[in-house]
């Protein structure tokens, strides 16, 4: 018997369909080759193994012990195959103008959809798949799992998120409070305590985001509590209550040089002691090779 390693893969590919429907004439018209040719194929790697693979009974074809063994292998050397070539269309698309993006839906609205725009100005051929996620760990097993090229997060976190990745700093952002100049106008140029924030109604995201918990910890170290006035899902909401009275926003302040122009309906409150900071980060696995449409991407944040 030859090393099995050494078989010619047409020959398994032959076996493995004869083995699946059970007829050689089945199989022929399934590969579209003569059945005088699937026979032949079969006898030849009945000779290269030197194992009889097939028992003939009522015009059907069985299994011998051997030749189940033989369609084992056979199944997992065309799953694996199969597999790569899925692999490979992935990264020729990655190459070629696909770019998968993952990220919750406050970093969308704060610094990607500017950068997208942008991107999609310069590069129109390339197709942008986003995924909106904003659990955190649901979030890095896209990317573990190579369902997106780049998660993009806001972390109050100094440490590494996850060894596993590759992390890359993008700027950073203070938590903060902004409000509408028409209901809180009187405010705008004073320097507030976080007791004179704790008096006023707030707009802010619904407890279980960095946002929330961040801030709620930080009164409550001073002894105070925030008097949420309307709880939003998203930062659109939540700008959009600010804008129509309901109380003064709270969310993310990117610093320089991810700071956008501010809304001109819209103001930062002044606060002393300053508000928690933390890290907006872009990660990528380290064991595959990062898109060219992905690098591109990318750089447009040194830009």
């Amino acid at each position: 018997m030859k090393p099995l390693s050494d078989v010619n893969l047409e020959l398994l590919r032959v076996f493995r369909k004869t083995a699946q429907v059970g007829s050689m004439t089945e199989a022929a018209r399934h590969l579209f080759i003569t059945q005088s040719a699937v026979s032949h194929a079969v006898a030849d790697l009945e000779a290269f193994t030197g194992c009889r693979l097939f028992l003939r009974a009522h015009r059907r074809l069985t299994l011998t012990a051997e030749g189940r063994a033989v369609l084992e292998t056979a199944e997992s050397i065309f799953s694996a195959l199969e597999g790569g070539e899925e692999k490979l269309k992935v990264l020729r698309a990655q190459k070629t103008g696909l770019l998968r993006i993952g990220c919750p839906f406050l970093i969308l609205q704060t610094i990607l959809t500017p950068q997208l725009a942008r991107f999609h100005r310069r590069h129109p051929e390339v197709e942008v798949r986003l995924t909106i996620e904003n659990r955190m760990q649901p979030m890095l097993e896209l990317l573990r799992s190579n369902r997106i090229d780049l998660l993009f997060l806001a972390t109050p976190a100094p440490a590494l998120l996850d060894p596993q990745l590759v992390e890359h700093c993008l700027g950073y952002y203070r938590y903060g409070f902004f409000a509408s100049r028409e209901n809180f106008g009187a405010l705008e140029g004073r320097v507030l305590s976080l007791k004179e924030l704790s008096e006023l109604p707030v707009v802010i995201l619904r407890p279980g985001n960095n946002t929330r918990d961040c801030l709620e910890k930080k009164f409550a170290e001073a002894g105070l509590r925030l008097r949420v006035s309307v709880e939003t899902d998203t930062m659109a909401f939540t700008k959009e209550y600010t804008r129509a009275g309901f109380g003064i926003g709270a969310g993310l302040i990117p610093e320089p040089p991810l700071r956008i122009e501010d809304e001109p309906d819209l103001f930062r409150l002044q606060v002393d002691p300053p508000l928690p900071s933390g890290r907006y980060v872009a990660l990528f696995r380290n064991d595959l090779e990062l898109p060219q449409t992905a690098e591109v991407f990318l750089a447009q944040f040194q830009a």
